[in-house]
This record gives structure tokens, sequence and C-alpha cells, in this order.
């Protein structure tokens, strides 16, 4: 959070209420500083689709409000006007389309200013239930389930491990209603009048620790249980800009544990596009076993006579050092550390390059 030092800087200021959720076609205002000049721009528009949208500086996906007003680059943050209060802020815009920008609704913007009140000025983040679900839209598969005429919901395929979803729910069961709200077949709830959104705004909209009620179909029969909502627990992290990178060195071999700044530094801004795809779907859809576990790769090798012919590896993940399973940085320093044995064998990921392998004695690390 800023803030302005000079309490005289707010003499004579008449804030703008934060409140409402604009309707479709309703029309709003845009206010900021985009390129092409330096005086504030106001640019007008409707709101054309409220759904939940992946928000693109933390890879989170939220609701968020779509309108046809001009969001460009230096936007982001600005106000957005309707009547007296403010309804959002501007944030991203699809670069492939005309006219498409995205702006955070008031329901996000008011979570966020909770969790820092709650915990004395931190972010925490939005929860999630921590399951994977496909729908159930076909006939068949409902039929399979022996589910009951008129019930509703999806089909549980996953949990992931540090969730308290995990120890409540199992992959065959049928989430049908989160905290008495229905889910559809295809995930949605009712969110508004002819507004349908899918039910991960339900579980974004509770606080780090709450507990939610679920429904849930399971072997023929309606199961009730209570499980603890909890922030996401993902492999790579996103929010990394303001931390030093860490670095362990052995044998001219560079390894770093895998963060989306990394893959930016070394991809440039389309990374997502460049980066090996095994280290971009860990990027985007890999959860952590444990909570301390890292992807740790060997970022490059420098050239010495001890690392010949591995100088082209690069960007690749670490698996296991001797035939241990790699949990972080730290780990594999350790095992490599108090290695005894006379090499040190490096397991990577990907066939092309399967293992390296560096005489131990005599390295400096």
């Amino acid at each position: 959070m800023l803030t302005v030092d000079d309490d005289d800087f707010w003499a004579d200021m008449v804030p703008l209420e934060i409140n409402g959720l604009p309707a479709m076609q309703e029309s709003v205002m845009v206010v900021g500083f985009p390129t092409g000049g330096d005086n504030v721009c106001v640019t007008k528009g409707v709101v054309s689709r409220i759904d939940r949208s992946t928000y693109s500086h933390g890879r989170t996906t939220l609701l968020a409000i779509q309108v046809d007003a001009a969001i460009n680059s230096g936007n982001s943050g600005g106000p957005v006007i309707l009547g007296d209060h403010v309804v959002g802020i501007a944030f991203q815009c699809l670069t492939s389309g005309e006219n498409i920008g995205y702006i955070i609704p008031v329901p996000v913007i008011n979570h966020f200013l909770e969790d820092l009140e709650r915990h004395g000025g931190k972010y925490t983040g939005f929860c999630e239930l921590g399951v994977s679900w496909q729908s159930l839209e076909n006939e068949g598969m409902r039929e399979v389930l022996d589910m009951p005429k008129g019930l509703t919901g999806v089909y549980i395929t996953k949990t992931e491990p540090l969730f308290d979803a995990s120890r409540q729910l199992m992959a065959g069961d049928v989430l049908t209603h989160f905290n008495g709200v229905e889910i559809a077949d295809d995930g949605t709830f009712l969110f508004r009048e002819a507004v349908r959104i899918n039910f991960g705004h339900l579980v974004s909209q509770a606080f780090n620790g709450e507990v939610a009620m679920l429904k849930v179909w399971r072997n023929g029969q309606h199961v009730e249980l209570s499980v603890q909502l909890s922030t996401p627990h993902q492999l790579v992290p996103v929010h990394s800009h303001d931390l030093k990178p860490h670095y362990y060195i052995y044998g001219g071999l560079v390894f770093t544990p895998l963060t989306c700044w990394y893959l930016r530094s070394v991809y440039g801004t389309d990374w997502s596009c460049k980066a090996p795809i095994k280290l971009v779907e860990k990027a985007f859809a890999a959860s952590k076993r444990d909570t301390q576990e890292e992807v740790v790769v060997l970022s490059k090798v420098l050239a010495h006579d001890i690392n010949s012919g591995y100088q082209d590896t690069g960007n690749i993940q670490v698996m296991k050092v001797n035939g241990v399973r790699v949990v972080n940085l730290a780990h594999l320093a350790h095992l490599v550390s108090t290695c005894t044995d006379k090499f040190v064998r490096f397991d990577l990921e990907w066939n092309k390059v399967s293992t390296l392998v560096v005489r131990h004695a005599g390295v400096t690390r």
C-alpha cells in the first residue's frame, strides 16, 4: 500500500467511494496516464462481459469485468468510474483483440483490502479449493454415477496434497454445492440475473483458514463436508520481484530455483511461448507436494575442463543428486556438500541429457 507522508496533500480532496458492480452494457469511464502524452486521459466504454479471467501479473483467475474502453500501457491502476463512485481498477487488455480491456471489480478490491487489514498489512492471497474437476454435462456420465434427476455438480478428478480438501474429498466425488450454492454441470453458479460464472469465485471470496461447507454425491449418497480453505501452494513462485535470487555453483554448474521472474529474465516477456515446455507447464499448472518443495534448474554451465561437454546444457530441471530426489536448492547443496563419493551425479529432466557426472575431489564450491 502506498501513501503520501505530507498530510497537506489530502487537504480539500473529496474521496470517491468504492462500491457497486456495473450491469451489462452500462457505461463507465477509465481514467489514467497511458502512453502518448503527459496529461490525464479519460476514455469511455460499456461493460461487455462479467466473468472470471486470468490476471496476467499474478497468474490468478479471479472475477474481472470486460469493457470496450481503450486500456493501454500506463492505464493500469487507474480508477474506473460510474457516476460518482469507483467500480473498478483498470489493469490489462487483450492485445490480440480490439477494444478488449479488463478492470478489477469491487469484490476483488475489497477482498484485497480486508486481507491486508486482517493480517496486519500483509497480503496472503485468494483461496482455492485445491481440486481438479471436469464437467458433468454428459448424460451418460451422470447415469454411471447414479445421480438423481435434477442433481447437478462437477466430477472431482484430483485433489492437491497440501490442501485440506485432499483429506475430505476424493477422486470420483461429485461436488454439488459450495456453502449452500448450487453448482451446475458446467461448474458455474448463478452470479446475478442472466450471468453465470465459475464456482471458483465463491472460493476466492473466502479468506485463508476459513471453513466452507460442501455437499457431495458419493457412492449413491449425499454427504456433507467441512473443508478449510487456503491460498495456493504454487510450485513456481509468481511474486518474487522483491526477492534476491539464490544460486549454488558447483564445478561450474549454476543451480537456481525456478521462478516466473527467472523465466522472464531469460526468455523475455513472452516466456510462456519461448521457454522449455516442461518449465512452462510447472510454472502454470504445478502445485507443491510438500511445503519446502522447489523446482531447481541447472541454469548454465561455466566452461571448465571438469565440465567439458556440458557447456550447451542449461535451463533444465535437476531431478536427483546421486539417486536422491531434489526437494529444493538447499537440499541439493546439502546432497553435494555431504557427498563422499568420487563423483557427484546429477539426473536431469528430458532424455536428451539424462545425467551429468562431475568429479567430486578438488572442486571449489
